[in-house]
């Protein structure tokens, strides 16, 4: 009875351990393949890690890393600013503004130069831009249109005109030599780019300026029925007392627009120029009204001087000729013809 029981014994060792050499093998065939007959989804992004590794559910995500775009391109303009005598300008306001093209728009770039005068700054290359100095006390400013990387090096040498100054006395009469006051002209420099100047009469018609940069002026009023004055030249470390004339005066003229039958002319443009030289400048001015429902029109306050009236409507001849006042104030008809090409 031993030898069976024995025998028995051994044959049960041996099945169990064969069942549980094959245990692995079947959960490995499950994953490899399943029994739904599909692939398994891709593996996930997430892995487990040892405790403390990562927060209270131990799972750490691997994070793809992201797309750096790449860095746009630019061009490193260097330039320096001296002024005619060769010495450098420190502490000028320098910008580079694009110009527009390419459809592209950005953002101005400022610098300040240094205290060799030198400057730095960065431009997109193929893009074309507008350098500008801006004016300082004692230097005029400078413009540079067009400017991209290939004429960069235009910005080598930038040597800044010295300003010169002169003292102006100043009064402003109308053409009967009377002071007219409270007028207010805007004084523009026509060889340096620096700020405009606006300069008010008292009530004696009298302004005065000092430490005005010397060259040619032009002033104007900024409406536009203007009164102009060019030819202005202030001479450098020179005294100017200047009597400056406009084309004011005491002067009426009024009038009415018709057609040929008669018929009033509403909204008509009515103009008169005047022109004339005095002190070494040309004053002139420009005045314009519509005439109203009834075709009447006026102005007031002309120098008397000889001027130019126009007349302008459409459907109709221009009509244009010189004007000379018979009395302190004249009243004119004028009667448009039909244009010939309506």
């Amino acid at each position: 009875m031993g030898r069976p029981i024995t025998l028995l014994v051994l044959v049960i060792g041996v099945a169990c351990a064969a069942l549980f050499a094959l245990l692995p093998l079947s959960k490995i065939d499950q994953r490899v393949a399943p029994t739904n007959g599909t692939r398994d989804p891709a593996p996930s992004t997430t892995e487990q890690v040892p405790s403390g590794r990562a927060g209270p559910d131990r799972v750490a995500a691997k994070v793809a890393p992201a797309a750096v775009a790449p860095a746009e391109p630019v061009v490193t303009v260097r330039g320096q600013v001296s002024d005619d005598l060769g010495a450098p300008v420190p502490g000028l306001d320098i910008s580079l503004q694009s110009q527009g093209f390419d459809g592209q728009a950005a953002t101005p770039v400022t610098t300040i130069s240094d205290r060799l005068g030198q400057f730095n700054l960065q431009l997109v290359p193929g893009l074309q831009y507008r350098l500008e100095i801006m004016a300082s006390e004692n230097h005029a400013g400078f413009s540079l249109d067009a400017l991209n990387d290939q004429t960069s090096d235009a910005l080598q040498n930038i040597v800044l005109e010295r300003v010169e100054r002169v003292d102006v006395d100043s009064m402003i009469v109308d053409t009967n030599r009377a002071p007219v006051a409270n007028f207010e002209l805007v004084l523009h420099h026509l060889n340096l780019e620096i700020p405009e100047r606006v300069i008010r009469s008292d009530s004696s018609g009298y302004f005065s300026l000092r430490g005005i940069p010397a060259g040619q002026w032009r002033a104007a009023t900024r409406a536009s029925n203007y009164f102009r004055i060019q030819g202005l030249e202030l001479m450098p470390g020179a005294y100017r007392n200047l009597t400056l004339v406009v084309d004011r005066g005491s002067y009426h003229l009024s009038g009415w627009v018709r057609d040929r039958n008669g018929l009033p002319l509403a909204g008509v443009l009515v103009t008169l120029k005047s022109a004339f030289a005095t002190d070494g400048y040309h004053s002139s001015s420009y005045r314009s009204v519509a005439s109203d429902d009834h075709g009447a029109f006026e102005f007031a306050n002309l120098g008397g001087k000889q001027m130019t009236l126009g007349v302008y409507a459409n459907g109709f001849e221009s009509f244009v000729q010189q004007y000379e006042f018979a009395s302190f104030s004249d009243i004119v008809e004028i009667e448009l013809q039909d244009s010939p090409d309506d």
